[in-house]
C-alpha cells in the first residue's frame, strides 16, 4: 500500500481511519472491507484486486482528502471472488461489520473474521477433493558439527500434520514429493526462497516470517500448549530437534492467521525415510506416476489407471501411496494379501463399493464442523456416513486377510453422536444457516414451543384477514410480509374508498395500499419474537452439536483413515482383477525377475487391435546392467518405463501387469529420460541432464534400480558417449545398481565383453524392400542399425529430405560428403549403413597425418622426428 496511513488519518473519514488501522495490523494481506453489502478493498489492494479478477476500479470519497481508488464485489458472492484471489497467489484478510449497522451507535463495529492463505483454506472453490493442499514450515538448523533441516506439513481440511528430520540437501526431494501450496521460512533463510521457486511451481507462496519464531523454546511450548501435554516423547518427535521447531512454526502461524479452533488436529508424526521410498522430481516426472508429461493432467498417468477409489479420503491417499512406495516386507504383503482376498471375495468387493461410496468427505467435514465453517447439511451427511460404518465392519471382520480384519476393528463406531445428529438435523436441512427449520422437532422443547407460538400466530393471521375480508366487504384484501415494513393488509386502489378509519396507512404502491392495524401489531410482535428467538436458539443449538462432534475427532479421524485404506485396497483389487495383473513375489534379495511384463497406462489406451507386447526383465548377482540398443520408436523407452512402474506397483502394494514377477526390494528408483532445458535457471538442455546423472550417482546404493534413456544425447557424439561409457563402468564397478540403459550408442555393446555384469538386450525390427516393422520385442543381443531416416519417413518428411539424408549418411561413412543438393547428386550414390566405430575419429587423425608426408624429401632426421609426432598423435597427446 502507497498510502502512509499515519499522516492520513487526520484527514480521513471515521470509516477510512478504521480501515487503515486494520491495514496496518496486516499489511501483507489483501484487506476486504465489509460495507454493506459489498467487500470493498482501497488503495493499492484494489488495484491488485481489480486487476486479479477483472473488476472495475473505481473512487471513493474520503472526506476531506482526495478520493482513493476502490474496488469491490457483492458480499454474497465473497467465496468465489477469494478462492479466485487465493489461487493467484494472494493471502486474503477479511474484514466484517460484526454489529447490525441499524442498531450501531456511530461507526459500525469491524473486525477480522477470516484469513485466507493458499495453505490455510477451507473452501470447496479453492481445494480439489483428491489433493491434499499442505501448509509446510523449513528450519534449518546447526548443533554442534551437525546442520539439519525440520519439515513440517499441515493440512488444515484433514488434520494430517507430519515432519521430517532431514539432511539440508534432502529438503529439495521432500517438498517435491508434499507439494505445499505455502512455505514459511524465516527471515533469516529467506535466499532459500529462490531454490523454492525452481523446484516447485511459480504459484506457491512463500511467506517470510520473524527468526524469533523459530526458537526451540518458542516451538516446544506452542507444541506442548496444543497438545495439552508436558513432553513430546510420546509423540516420537523430541530427538527431531529442526522439525519440532518447524511444527512449532506451523502452528503459531496458525494462530496468527486466527484459526483458533484448531482442537480437531489431534496428532503429529514422524515422516520415517525408512519405511518409504523416495522419488525425486525426475522419477515422478518420468514415470508419469501421478500427472502426464504432455499437459501436466492426471490423463495418461499410472494415478488415472489405479485409481477406482469411492470416496475423496481414499483418492487423496492412494495419491500419498503412489508417490511413497514402501520399503518394508511386511507392509507390503500385508497389502498384497489384502487385495488377494478382495479379489477372491467378488461378492463382498461389491458390497464393501457400495458401502464405502455412501460415505463422505469425514476429514474435511469434522475441520470445517470443528472450525464452524459447517453447514447443517454437511453435519447430516457425516452422521448418515458413520452410520455405514457397522456394515463395514459386519463386512469384513472375519476376512481370509489379516490387515482386512486390523482394519475394521479399529473402527469406532461412534453410536452415540451418530445418534445424536440423526435425532438434531432434519433430513430436509437447508444448505445455509440462515434458512433456519434444520433443527428436528423433538429435539429441544424449547424451541418446539417457539415455534409452536409462531405457527399459531400465523394462523391467528388467517382468521384476522378472514375477519377483515367480512368487515370490509373487501374479497380481495390480504395480509403479507416483508423485512422492511414487517406483516401488513394491502388493498387495491379499487377498493380504497372501503377501507375504515381504523386501519393505519403504512406505504402507497401504484396499484395498492398498504395498512396495518392493531390486532396485526400485535401478532406481528408475537411472531417476530418467536421467530427471532426460535433462529437464535436453533444456531445456539447447532454450535453446540459443532462442539459435540469436534469432541470426537480423533474417533471420526481414525475411521477416516481406515475407510481411506479400504478404498485403496478395495481400488488396487478392482484394477488387478479389471486388467489382468498378478500376485508379484516381492523379497529381500537383490534380484528382479519379471516374466511378460507390460505397461499398465500404454496397455489400457493402445487400439484394440494392436496389443501390447509384452517383454522380460531379469536381474540377479551376475546380470545387473541390461544395455538396450535399437531403432528409435521400437520401445526401448516404454520398456524402462514399464519395468520401473511394475516395481513401484509391486512396493505400493498392488498387483501388477505381467505373468509372473519376483522383486527384489528397491529402495530408490532413479530415471534419466528425455531431454529438457530450465531456461528459467539459465541451464542448458546438456546441463539439466548432467545434474540428473550425478543426482544418480551420487545417491544411488546397490538396491536401487535405475533407467537411463540416452545419456549424453545433448552434446556431440564423441563427449556424450564417453560420458555414456564412464557411467556405465562406474555404476558397475562402484555403486552395483540393477540398472536398464537405452542408448543409440551402439558402441557401448562393446561393454559387454569388458564386464561380466552387463548384457546386450535389443528392440528388434524386421527390415523389408522398402520399410522396417518395429516388433517391440526385446532380445539379446545388441543392435547394429538406429533407422533413424525410416522414423523420418514414417513422420511424413519429404522425400527430398529422405533420400538426400541417405546420401549425406552414405557420405559421412565413406568420409566422402557431397554437399550440394543438386537433382545431379541425387540418386548417384547407393545408401550403405555401418556404424561409427568408438576410436574412428582418432584413427582418422593418424591416417591423415600419415598420407601428408612426402616422404622423397625427407632426411633420416626429419623421417625420426616425424615418426615421433605420428607416435604421440597414436598415443592421444596430438
Amino acid at each position: 500500500m502507497k498510502v502512509t496511513p499515519e499522516k492520513k488519518k487526520g484527514s480521513d473519514t471515521p470509516m477510512m481511519r478504521q480501515y487503515l488501522e486494520v491495514k496496518e495490523r496486516y499489511p501483507e494481506y489483501l484487506l476486504l472491507f465489509r460495507v454493506g453489502d459489498f467487500y470493498e478493498s482501497f488503495y493499492e489492494d484494489a488495484r491488485k484486486v481489480s486487476e486479479a479478477l477483472n473488476i472495475v476500479l473505481t473512487r471513493r470519497s474520503n472526506g476531506a482528502s482526495a478520493d482513493i481508488p476502490m474496488a469491490g464485489f457483492p458480499h454474497h458472492a465473497c467465496e468465489g471472488y477469494i478462492a479466485r484471489l487465493v489461487k493467484k497467489g494472494f493471502k486474503v484478510t477479511v474484514c466484517d461489520q460484526v454489529e447490525d449497522p441499524s442498531q450501531a451507535k456511530g461507526l459500525v463495529r469491524r473486525e477480522i473474521t477470516d484469513i485466507v492463505t493458499p495453505g490455510v483454506t477451507y473452501s470447496d472453490e479453492i481445494l480439489d477433493d483428491k489433493h491434499n493442499n499442505y501448509l509446510c514450515a523449513l528450519c534449518f538448523m546447526k548443533k554442534g558439527r551437525e546442520r539439519r533441516a525440520g519439515v513440517a506439513f499441515i493440512d488444515v481440511t484433514t488434520a494430517e500434520f507430519r515432519i521430517a528430520d532431514l539432511q539440508p540437501e534432502q529438503v529439495k526431494d521432500m517438498l517435491q514429493s508434499i507439494q505445499p501450496s505455502e512455505i514459511l521460512l524465516s527471515s533469516r533463510d529467506k535466499s532459500y526462497s529462490d531454490t523454492v521457486s525452481r523446484i516447485l511451481p511459480q504459484e506457491v507462496v512463500v511467506t517470510i516470517l520473524d527468526d524469533w519464531m523459530f526458537s526451540e523454546e518458542s516451538a516446544s511450548q506452542v507444541i506442548e500448549r496444543h497438545f495439552k501435554t508436558h513432553s513430546l516423547k510420546g509423540f516420537g518427535i523430541d530427538s527431531a530437534f529442526a522439525a519440532r521447531v518447524a511444527a512449532g512454526v506451523v502452528l503459531h502461524y496458525l494462530a496468527d492467521t486466527r484459526q483458533n479452533r484448531l482442537q480437531y488436529i489431534t496428532r503429529i508424526a514422524l515422516v520415517d525415510a525408512r519405511d518409504h521410498m523416495t522419488l525425486d522430481l525426475q522419477t515422478k516426472r518420468n514415470l508419469e506416476i501421478i500427472s502426464s508429461m504432455q499437459d501436466g493432467s492426471t490423463s495418461g498417468s499410472l494415478l488415472q489407471v489405479i485409481d477406482k477409489t469411492c470416496n475423496p479420503m481414499g483418492a487423496r491417499l492412494l495419491r500419498r501411496w503412489l508417490l511413497r512406495p514402501l520399503k518394508r516386507i511386511d507392509a507390503i504383503q500385508a497389502r498384497l494379501d489384502a487385495v488377494e482376498v478382495l479379489i477372491e471375495e467378488g461378492a463382498v468387493r461389491k458390497a464393501l463399493a457400495e458401502g464405502l461410496g455412501g460415505i463422505h468427505d469425514l476429514e474435511r467435514a469434522l475441520s470445517r464442523i470443528a472450525t464452524f465453517r459447517s453447514m447443517p447439511r454437511e453435519v447430516r451427511s457425516l452422521g448418515s456416513s458413520l452410520q455405514k460404518l457397522p456394515a463395514i465392519q459386519a463386512l469384513l471382520k472375519d476376512s481370509g486377510s489379516d490387515r482386512l480384519k486390523k482394519l475394521v476393528s479399529g473402527l469406532d463406531l461412534l453410536d452415540e453422536i451418530t445418534s445424536i445428529i440423526e435425532s438434531a438435523i432434519d433430513p430436509e436441512a437447508g444448505a445455509k444457516l440462515r434458512d433456519g427449520g434444520y433443527i428436528r422437532s423433538g429435539y429441544n422443547a424449547e424451541l418446539d414451543l417457539l415455534r409452536s407460538v409462531s405457527s399459531n400466530a400465523k394462523s391467528g393471521l388467517m382468521e384476522i384477514q378472514q375477519a377483515e375480508r367480512r368487515k370490509t366487504a373487501i374479497s380481495t384484501l390480504k395480509i403479507q410480509y416483508n423485512r422492511v415494513f414487517g406483516y401488513y393488509i394491502e388493498v387495491s386502489k379499487a377498493n380504497s374508498d372501503k377501507v375504515p378509519d381504523y386501519y393505519e396507512k403504512k406505504q402507497t404502491l401504484v396499484n395498492a395500499e398498504r395498512y396495518t392495524i392493531a390486532e396485526l401489531k400485535e401478532y406481528e410482535v408475537k411472531i417476530l419474537n418467536a421467530d427471532e428467538k426460535s433462529q437464535m436458539l436453533e444456531q445456539e443449538l447447532f454450535r453446540d452439536l459443532c462442539v459435540r462432534i469436534t469432541a470426537c475427532s480423533k474417533e471420526i479421524q481414525q475411521n477416516a483413515e481406515i475407510v481411506a485404506e479400504l478404498d485403496c485396497l478395495h481400488s488396487y483389487a478392482c484394477c488387478s482383477e479389471a486388467y489382468g495383473y498378478v500376485k508379484p513375489e516381492v523379497k529381500e534379495h537383490g534380484n528382479l525377475s519379471i516374466k511378460n511384463g507390460r505397461h499398465p497406462v500404454l496397455e489400457r489406451i493402445l487400439h484394440v487391435d494392436e496389443p501390447y507386447v509384452p517383454n522380460d526383465c531379469f536381474f540377479d548377482k551376475k546380470q545387473r546392467m541390461l544395455m538396450v540398443t535399437g531403432p528409435n520408436m521400437a520401445g526401448k523407452s516404454s520398456y524402462l518405463r514399464q519395468n520401473g512402474l511394475i516395481v513401484l506397483l509391486a512396493q505400493v502394494g498392488c498387483f501388477v501387469p505381467a505373468d509372473a514377477a519376483e522383486i527384489g526390494l528397491v529402495d530408490r528408483i532413479f530415471t534419466r529420460v528425455g531431454a529438457s532445458d530450465n531456461l528459467t535457471s539459465g541451464e542448458s538442455t546438456f546441463l539439466v541432464e548432467m545434474n540428473e546423472a550425478a543426482n544418480i550417482l551420487n545417491n544411488a546404493t546397490g538396491k536401487s534400480l535405475i533407467l537411463l534413456d540416452e545419456i549424453g544425447r545433448g552434446t556431440s557424439t564423441y563427449d556424450g558417449m564417453s560420458i555414456a561409457w564412464a557411467m556405465s563402468e562406474y555404476i558397475q564397478s562402484v555403486v552395483g545398481a540393477r540398472t536398464l540403459f537405452a542408448t543409440h550408442y551402439h558402441e557401448l555393446a562393446e561393454l559387454e565383453e569388458r564386464f561380466d555384469s552387463i548384457s546386450n538386450y535389443n528392440a528388434t525390427v524386421v527390415e523389408t524392400a522398402d520399410k522396417v516393422v518395429f516388433l517391440r520385442k526385446i532380445v539379446r543381443g545388441a543392435s547394429d542399425n538406429s533407422y533413424g531416416i525410416e522414423v523420418a519417413r514414417m513422420a511424413g518428411m519429404p522425400s527430398e529430405v529422405i533420400q538426400r539424408a541417405k546420401e549425406i549418411l552414405s557420405g559421412m561413412e565413406k568420409r566422402d560428403i557431397m554437399i550440394s543438393f543438386g537433382k545431379e547428386c541425387a540418386g548417384t550414390i547407393e545408401p550403405q549403413s555401418r556404424q561409427i566405430y568408438l576410436f574412428e575419429e582418432e584413427e582418422r587423425k593418424l591416417k591423415n597425418a600419415i598420407e601428408a608426408l612426402n616422404i622423397n624429401t625427407m632426411t633420416p632426421l626429419d623421417a625420426l622426428l616425424e615418426l615421433k609426432k605420428l607416435q604421440d598423435l597414436a598415443g592421444g597427446d596430438g
